[in-house]
């Protein structure tokens, strides 16, 4: 199977030679108008309609010159390259028209996918396109929480995984559903993809060098940072909903989905079986997976790509606007404020008055700066010089063979300081030890059970929530050498773990803490 699908996948595309042969114009004409009248559900095209309108799309010099000959030979020649199906026309009335096979012509489907990818080309003209939108990531959210609702009989033994709600749909209806999430996921890709490259193609590059730029400064920076918080808020969800994602009930709903597209009735022929379509559900899904979680490699997930460029364009397009302000203000003329003060000066009748003037507006000339260090007396930035206590300045002869003395010093090695430091972390380490052994003691702890805790416990259990929600199999590795295992209990709630400074709210999870013995090699 792996072999044919090989031979299958890349074999010669003999349907994309009319786009770039010698006669092009010709057959694209023919073609764009097989697709034209397909999507007025008219499929099948006699010869003299084609020629009719093939002489409307080329060019007036060729089409005088174009004959049902020329036409015949054009068809012959796509129907060769498998761009056309034909069939004899049913009705004939002349004996010519027998003998010259009166056919009926229709586009293939390869033929159609090329014209519309061709048409969407054209319309997207040298642009990416794309665009940020919160709200697809927010209807991806609404489409994953079904894999995580239970149903509202869920009873299930002890070890035995509960009931969801999914599985009491029909197989139709997951295939619907299963279509509906990959077209979001690759939606929200494609269009946050081609967006991005827009934004760091040489176009945009040069239209930031331009002074229309500041006026959609503030409109592109805003967008993408609306799209920032849309984004986090919603990654979050996402990731925590494809965590919990149970795998056993996503094998079955695949399976289920694999069935139904095996039973669609298709009169052509497939090599691809429940299997195939199974496999590659799976692996439709670990790159939904590795999209937002990445693939346990070290390299990082996409969506964490897609934050970083986020964040890279918007800080590049502020970079670009400064220059743009900056450019701008020094090539501003001055003329008018110069005269503006030189009609200042001129009011005056004394020359009091203008010294005063001068002083505020030029400051005072030759003037010295004499920096003191000492120990601030205050922090009020609005506190005058005068107002503070006076500062001593030593004053340096200004001599070639001055030298500054200096007095020898010692080095200070400060080992009692330091003895007394680490023995103090040594003993607040082995307290905080003591009380995490003390609650953690058991083989299974559960979140909602534990008492009132203090905040390094908070954060030691944060630490190991987060090594095991990066591994595949839940599993972590405490400080101290355990091992333990992160579950859920599957309820769906949200505990509240009470601290000394405050409330974590979080899901049920349950930590399983395992013997070296027993763990899985």
């Amino acid at each position: 199977m792996e072999k044919t699908r090989s031979i299958r996948t890349y074999k010669a595309v003999t349907e994309a030679k009319y786009l770039s042969v010698e006669n092009a114009q010709r057959y694209r004409a023919i073609l764009r108008y097989f697709y034209e009248e397909q999507q007025r559900l008219r499929y099948w095209l006699r010869p003299e309609e084609i020629l009719q309108a093939v002489k409307e799309r080329i060019e007036p010099s060729d089409a005088s010159s174009y004959n049902e000959d020329l036409l015949q030979l054009d068809l012959q020649q796509l129907h060769d390259w498998g761009n056309l199906q034909r069939k004899q026309s049913g009705k004939v009335n002349k004996i010519e028209d027998f003998k010259k096979k009166r056919y009926r012509y229709q586009a293939t489907p390869y033929t159609i996918k090329f014209e519309r990818l061709i048409e969407d080309l054209e319309e997207m003209g040298d642009a990416y396109g794309g665009s940020l939108e919160v709200t697809q990531f927010e209807k991806l959210v609404e489409t994953l929480r079904w894999l995580t609702r239970l149903a509202r009989v869920s009873f299930h033994r002890p070890g035995e995984r509960p009931r969801y709600e999914m599985e009491d749909w029909s197989n139709e209806k997951l295939y619907d559903w299963w279509t509906e999430l990959y077209e979001q996921f690759r939606k929200v890709t494609n269009n946050a993809r081609d967006y991005m490259a827009s934004l760091d193609s040489v176009q945009v590059e040069d239209a930031m060098m331009t002074e229309q730029f500041l006026l959609y400064k503030d409109k592109v920076t805003d967008y993408l940072r609306r799209f920032m918080m849309g984004l986090q808020r919603s990654s979050y969800q996402i990731e925590g909903l494809l965590v919990q994602v149970d795998r056993r009930l996503l094998q079955d709903l695949l399976h289920r989905v694999a069935s139904y597209e095996v039973s669609i009735p298709r009169f052509e022929q497939t090599a691809w079986t429940k299997e195939d379509y199974t496999a590659r559900f799976f692996e439709q899904w670990e790159g939904i997976w590795h999209w937002f979680l990445g693939d346990g490699s070290g390299r990082g997930s996409d969506l964490e790509d897609l934050q970083r460029e986020t964040n890279e364009a918007i800080r590049r397009i502020a970079r670009y606007a400064q220059r743009m302000g900056e450019r701008q203000s020094s090539m501003r003329s001055r003329r008018a404020d110069y005269l503006y003060l030189a009609k200042w000066f001129a009011s005056h009748e004394e020359v009091e008055p203008a010294h005063c003037l001068s002083a505020a507006v030029f400051g005072i000339t030759e003037m010295h700066h004499f920096w003191v260090e000492g120990p601030k007396s205050t922090e009020d930035i609005y506190c005058e010089i005068w107002d503070m206590p006076a500062s001593d300045y030593d004053v340096k002869p200004r001599i070639n063979g001055y030298r500054e003395r200096t007095r020898p010093s010692k080095i200070d090695t400060k080992d009692e300081q330091k003895e007394a430091m680490l023995a103090a972390y040594l003993q607040q380490k082995a307290q905080r030890q003591s009380r995490l052994n003390e609650l953690f003691a058991a083989d299974r702890v559960s979140l909602r059970d534990l008492p009132i805790v203090e905040p390094f416990v908070r954060q030691t259990l944060l630490g190991w929530i987060g090594k095991s929600m990066a591994s595949p199999a839940r599993e972590g590795k405490t400080d101290d050498g355990r091992r333990f295992r992160l579950t859920e209990m599957g309820t769906g709630e949200r505990i509240r773990l009470q601290c000394t400074d405050g409330v974590l709210e979080l899901p049920d999870f349950v930590l399983y803490f395992l013997d070296e013995s027993k763990v899985k090699r």
